[in-house]
């Protein structure tokens, strides 16, 4: 088997949830709570400087907002005695950067009795030492009478870790650690400058290039931390020679019409959540599956000269709900590939595979030539034995749209969401023949 690959951003974040947990910090979340909130519901724990606030991505309406930290809903969660420990990792947005508005952050909470500045960098000094070795020192530089910002030194170079600050009023009241005696931090890690930093990258275009190149070069075979289903199912396929990649998280307004998907008022399942204004004056909504930022990532591995392409990618979709209010959120997989020994069939033999070592084995695929975005003749959809839909399907991508995005070679995709794999696979791993009750 050929060596297994990381992505630096995951592998970065990855080491830095790592750190915490050796160091009795719980994980509450791991990139599966919502990344939209309602606008109301977002504040700062700590006085953030201008220099590393976040400006907000706010939707159509503006009642909702994508989240600009983690911790704001998980405080009332992490209430336990004394010490308070725990962290949580995925994306914020940040429209000061509109090509690339997502930033994968690290943030954690640490409440106990008589907590010291001198404590917190022991601790932070602990963690850093885990990820860069016993050489590795932190130092804390004020940047306010509540707010210090933090860098690692080696013996070669000192840069940027992240920020540790008193937590306000409000992180302490949503925490119960208001109290005499009683301190509470709050600290911010970005994953995207470490992963910067350690991947030798100038900027973080470098960082989201969806180039296989980049990743290729990234060997590790360490599983994805944390017991989530999501990382279960990258691992497989990290395992099965895929390269993730991290695609766009707004698209440009007619890119279901360049992927040959219909757009019309009727068609629900493709009308995507607006934002209140465009980013980068062209990406202006949600996506509600994938495939979109699939193709282009096939596209541009093609035009870049490769003959041969295995990637994927996991993130977050937004749909419309029916009964009104908050869209839905759901998270999805798409993963694709292209080259001289694929086709329809070894793709089918992939996908079949894949769903059986995530813990599916009553599966089944059934023909349609109803979904446009696929090949007429090599779509399907997934279902159980149960005739239930499964959420997921796949084929080889239709022509139009492998002309539209300049796809020179017959490629193929497939698009699932998690939740119903993962509701299947508890379904089986539970059922106990009636021979054996």
């Amino acid at each position: 088997m050929k060596p297994i690959k990381r992505h630096p951003l995951y592998h970065t974040a990855d080491q830095l949830k790592r750190g915490f947990a050796l160091h009795g910090f719980t994980l509450y979340d791991n990139g599966e709570e919502p990344e939209l909130e309602e606008k109301e519901k977002s504040f700062d724990l700590f006085p953030v400087p201008d220099e590393y606030a976040a400006s907000p991505v706010f939707l159509e309406d503006e009642a909702y907002a994508m989240r600009s930290s983690l911790l704001s809903a998980l405080l009332p969660k992490m209430k336990t005695a004394l010490p308070i420990k725990g962290i949580a990792a995925g994306r914020i947005y940040d429209r000061r950067d509109p090509l690339f508005p997502t930033r994968m952050m690290i943030e954690g909470v640490y409440a106990d009795r008589d907590l010291t500045l001198k404590d917190l960098k022991e601790l932070l000094t602990k963690i850093v030492k885990e990820i860069y070795g016993v050489g590795a020192e932190t130092v804390l530089t004020a940047e306010s009478r509540d707010v210090w910002k933090t860098e690692i030194t080696t013996e070669e170079e000192t840069f940027f870790f992240g920020l540790a600050a008193k937590g306000n009023w409000l992180a302490r009241t949503l925490l119960d650690t208001d109290k005499p005696g009683v301190d509470t931090w709050i600290l911010r890690f970005e994953a995207d400058a470490l992963a910067l930093h350690d991947a030798g990258l100038a900027d973080r275009a470098a960082l989201y290039s969806c180039d296989t190149e980049f990743p290729a070069s990234f060997e590790s075979d360490a599983p994805a931390f944390g017991d989530t289903f999501a990382n279960k199912a990258a691992d497989l396929l990290r395992r099965r020679e895929y390269l993730e990649f991290c695609g766009l998280k707004a698209y440009e307004p007619d890119c279901y019409k360049k992927m040959n998907m219909i757009q019309e008022a009727w068609d629900k399942n493709n009308d995507g959540i607006d934002l209140a204004e465009p980013l980068a004056e062209k990406y202006t909504w949600l996506p509600t599956v994938l495939t979109p930022s699939l193709e282009e990532a096939l596209a541009a591995n093609y035009k870049a000269g490769k003959k041969e392409v295995r990637i994927f990618e996991i993130g977050h979709i937004f749909l419309p709900n029916p009964k009104g209010g908050a869209p839905m959120e759901k998270t999805a997989l798409s993963f694709g590939c292209y080259g001289p020994d694929t086709d329809i069939r070894s793709f089918k033999a992939e996908v079949d595979a894949f769903l059986t070592e995530l813990g599916i084995k009553n599966h089944f695929f059934i023909p349609t030539d109803l979904a446009i975005a696929y090949h007429p003749a090599e779509c399907n959809l997934i279902l159980d034995e149960k005739m239930n839909y499964l959420s997921g399907n796949f084929g080889g991508i239709s022509p139009k749209a492998e002309a539209n995005h300049g796809i020179g070679v017959h490629a193929f995709m497939a698009q699932l969401e998690l939740k119903p794999l993962e509701e299947k696979v508890k379904e089986e791993y539970a059922f106990t023949p009636p021979e054996l009750s």
